[in-house]
């Protein structure tokens, strides 16, 4: 017993070192940029190794946040259990090429040899080191299945970023960002089923965590729009949509693209938290509507203009939204309750979707209303699914049912 309780405290502490490697490069480039002088960094187009080289404002503040994340990494990978060594020698390689990636600035002018490779060797090894993991049949299903899913993810993060610096091209900030959210978040995954352990999680143990973030996502988005309001208190809100606030003529436009990022990321999580307990068709819808908010909000609108990849990918996220309780109230394996008030929710949606649609096709002056009653009402539903099936018990044809 003494034994066990020993090393749920050591995975307690991976769990808490892997939380921390995404806290500490959010909070540091946050500080980073803010020290910048007003005009002189772009993060849209331009890269962390910027903020961190020898040209940037107090530079040693986002190189001390690269420093630390990659010595997080490397203690993650030393005292991670449950997983194959090769895994994390793997991940512990590419926590040790952020430090030296950091600790080799880039110079004003020109580049570092040692950065460009620290920098190459650690976004390929973060990248790659699922791998193993997905190759382990020791492992879950689940997670094995997870990570193959997770290393293509980031492959293709990896190959827009190359892409993206092959080319000159303008988003070469947010593809590096991309890629460095999705491998420093990945590590916590594999933290935390260690900590929970490697078997299967019984029915009935599902959804805390995914209740917490069901949660925590509306609160984001809020206090994301709150923020975003305050930092251009010009225009009217009630008229003002998040595209506008996110677009490209905003003031401080980052706060409400990162809220829609942050936001759909985590409508992606908590999709895959219900996806044991409720039907594919509604998880799937839920998930592919946290992708494309993210999409739309890492693709803003013109001054003047309109971007058609910001139109669709909005479009089809308040649709997803708006169509995944169907999911729910159409499943005979979900309980009578949840079917009914989903069928409930889907209406309610659907009237809200319908007044936002009238507003934006006709310019209305309730616009900005419309949009932001529709939103709060699509991030709050999931508290409710969330709820539902925490206690729910269901048996195993129900189980089946669902998962098929």
């Amino acid at each position: 017993m003494t034994l066990l309780a020993t090393d749920r405290r050591r995975d307690a502490r991976v769990v808490a070192l892997a939380v921390a490697t995404p806290v500490v490069l959010v909070v540091g480039g946050f500080f980073a940029e803010a020290a910048q002088p007003p005009g002189s960094y772009d993060a849209v187009g331009q890269t962390v190794s910027t903020l961190a080289g020898l040209g940037a404002t107090d530079r040693w503040i986002m190189a001390a946040a690269l420093a630390a994340a990659g010595a997080l990494n490397v203690l993650v990978a030393l005292f991670l259990r449950g997983v194959g060594r090769s895994a994390r020698l793997v991940l512990g390689v590419g926590g040790a090429a952020v430090v030296v990636a950091a600790l080799a600035a880039q110079p004003v002018h020109g580049s570092s040899p040692l950065h460009m490779t620290g920098t190459v060797i650690g976004a390929v090894a973060l990248a790659v080191w699922p791998l193993p993991l997905a190759a382990d049949r020791g492992l879950d299903p689940d997670l094995r299945r997870d990570s193959l899913v997770a290393t293509g993810a980031m492959a293709v993060a990896l190959a827009w970023l190359c892409a993206q610096a092959w080319t000159d091209g303008t988003w070469l900030g947010v593809a590096e960002r991309v890629l460095i959210l999705s491998e420093t978040v990945w590590p916590l995954r594999i933290a935390i089923a260690s900590w929970r352990g490697s078997r299967r999680r019984p029915w009935s143990e599902t959804g805390w965590d995914t209740l917490a973030l069901a949660v925590l996502a509306p609160v984001v988005l809020v206090v994301g729009l709150l923020a975003a309001e305050a930092a251009w208190p010009g225009p009217d809100p009630g008229s003002q949509s998040f595209s506008a606030l996110a677009g490209l003529g905003a003031t401080n436009r980052w706060i409400m693209a990162g809220t829609l990022g942050l936001v759909g990321v985590l409508l992606v999580i908590i999709a895959f938290g219900l996806r044991p307990r409720v039907p594919r068709p509604a998880w799937s819808l839920l998930a592919a509507g946290g992708v494309l908010l993210a999409v739309a909000g890492l693709n803003p609108q013109p001054v003047g203009g309109y971007s058609m990849v910001h139109m669709v990918a909005a479009g089809l996220s308040w649709f997803a939204f708006t169509t995944w309780p169907l999911g729910l109230a159409l499943s005979p394996a979900v309980d009578p309750g949840l079917r009914r008030t989903s069928a409930i929710a889907f209406a309610v949606l659907a009237v809200l979707c319908a007044w936002f649609t009238v507003e934006l096709v006709t310019a209305g002056e309730f616009y900005g209303l419309s949009q932001r009653v529709l939103v709060v009402s699509q991030a709050v539903w999931p508290i409710r699914v969330a709820i539902a099936v925490l206690d729910h018990r269901s048996p195993a044809p129900a189980e089946r049912a669902l998962r098929g």
